[in-house]
């Protein structure tokens, strides 16, 4: 018991949850970038939101903005992303980020992505992590671990329970053509066409039952460190190939990605970041 809770609530080295914490912002700067065009029908009266019966029960959580008070808000948001993702003010920059998520989030939640509750969850986490100290050779350090904890759950979590999903409610083990099919909907792009045209079906099979076994075995491949390096090879693959083949899920591919560096050695990301850093 006493090693499970110096685990959860022990020190830390954080070198891993700052770099995170840069990758996460990046993400989430470059989703919104992307989406940004369409932030006067998403953030202001000019856009259609549904209410009522016609929203399904996700009725527009926030007032909207004027269109004269849309700049300004876009403005403060990307400059607080921007401050997190270069680590200024890291403490006071992710409550405008966290804040500014959540709002755009609930000026249209019919319209918004999983990525957006994730979002959400992780600079959540973020912002209630106690303070990033430094130890007397200049190394980052946080006095309980939970923060660093809660992030590898939910990504274990997440993993996990896509798997789980897939066999329980869907047909990914039941038809070999699962995958196939999925990469020829809303999302497809040109590559995925391309791949439809010249790569078989038995490919496909493959690249689907391996893609389960990840998911799956995420539990495992991720606690187990000597089965790390399996855990980060499988798991670039699939988001790289999702990636490539579904458009816009491109950022939900690199959200995941974020995560695995939370796994990583500390020393090794030490040693790495001194290696980007001499060159």
């Amino acid at each position: 018991m006493r090693r499970a809770l110096e685990f959860v609530f022990g020190p830390v080295a954080a070198g891993r949850l700052v770099v995170f914490r840069t990758l996460f912002a990046a993400t989430l700067l470059y989703y919104v970038a992307f989406r940004w065009r369409f932030a006067a029908e998403w953030l202001t009266p000019v856009g259609y939101h549904p209410g009522g019966a016609a929203s399904g029960g996700f009725q527009q959580a926030v007032p909207l903005l004027s269109e004269a008070a849309l700049p300004w808000f876009g403005a403060a948001y990307f400059a607080a992303i921007v401050a997190l993702v270069l680590g200024i003010k890291p403490r006071l920059a992710i409550w405008p980020v966290l804040l500014g998520t959540a709002y755009v989030t609930g000026a249209d939640r019919l319209a918004a992505f999983t990525i957006n509750k994730i979002f959400l969850g992780g600079l959540l986490i973020l912002a209630l992590a106690p303070p990033i100290e430094k130890d007397p050779e200049g190394r980052p350090i946080m006095r309980s671990a939970w923060p660093l904890r809660a992030l590898q759950f939910t990504m274990i979590a997440q993993l996990f329970g896509a798997g789980v999903c897939k066999v329980r409610f869907g047909d990914w083990l039941a038809h070999s053509d699962t995958l196939w099919h999925q990469v020829q909907l809303n999302f497809m792009t040109d590559a995925a066409a391309w791949m439809v045209r010249n790569v078989s079906v038995p490919v496909w099979a493959f690249l689907q039952h391996l893609a389960l076994a990840f998911e799956l075995a995420s539990p495992i491949l991720f606690t187990v460190r000597r089965l790390r390096p399996l855990g980060y090879a499988m798991g670039l693959g699939m988001f790289v190939t999702i990636a490539v083949t579904m458009r816009e899920l491109v950022f939900f591919a690199l959200q995941m990605c974020a995560f695995f560096v939370l796994f990583v050695d500390e020393d090794r990301l030490a040693r790495a970041r001194k290696w980007l850093s001499r060159g």
